[in-house]
């Protein structure tokens, strides 16, 4: 990701400035002294130049932050109760309250699973008593036929 700020500042140096315009504050003004105009200029060049390095590295920074939460959102999907995946940016979300999400967003899948074993334990029961039916009407069949054969 590049810096938005990769430019230099170009007032900081006289070179910068037009033909037709003159360094106000530089050293051939008589109003201000000699050192006291570079002693300032040049902490002003030494300041924007730490300035300048120290955004750099938090750009970087901020963009391995970035990829980082990107891998963590892939990795670890809030799921609602629809099944339906959200990714949700930490920018959006406050300390704390992740956690929340991920809670209630378990609970959620929890919930569902419950629903659906109950539903699985009353499909047994219907299956086991279907079976029984079966069994009990093989036993009826297997009598009848016994009576059949007797009476033929």
């Amino acid at each position: 990701m590049e810096s938005m700020f990769e430019e230099d500042i170009s007032i900081l140096t006289q070179e910068a400035l037009g033909p037709s315009e003159v360094w106000l504050d530089g050293p051939g003004d008589p109003s201000l002294g000699g050192d006291m105009c570079s002693a300032s200029h040049f902490a002003l060049i030494t300041a924007y130049g730490d300035i300048k390095e120290r955004l750099g590295g938090l750009e970087r920074e901020n963009a391995t932050l970035r990829r980082r939460l990107k891998v963590y959102e892939v990795k670890y999907p809030l799921i609602s109760d629809f099944g339906e995946e959200h990714g949700f940016s930490l920018y959006e979300i406050k300390d704390g309250s992740l956690l929340e999400v991920e809670k209630v967003s378990l609970q959620q899948r929890l919930n569902q699973f419950q629903h659906e074993l109950q539903k699985n334990k009353e499909q047994e029961e219907q299956l086991g008593e279907m079976i029984q039916a079966y069994e009990k009407l093989c036993v009826e069949k297997s009598d009848l036929e016994t009576e059949l054969g007797e009476m033929l």
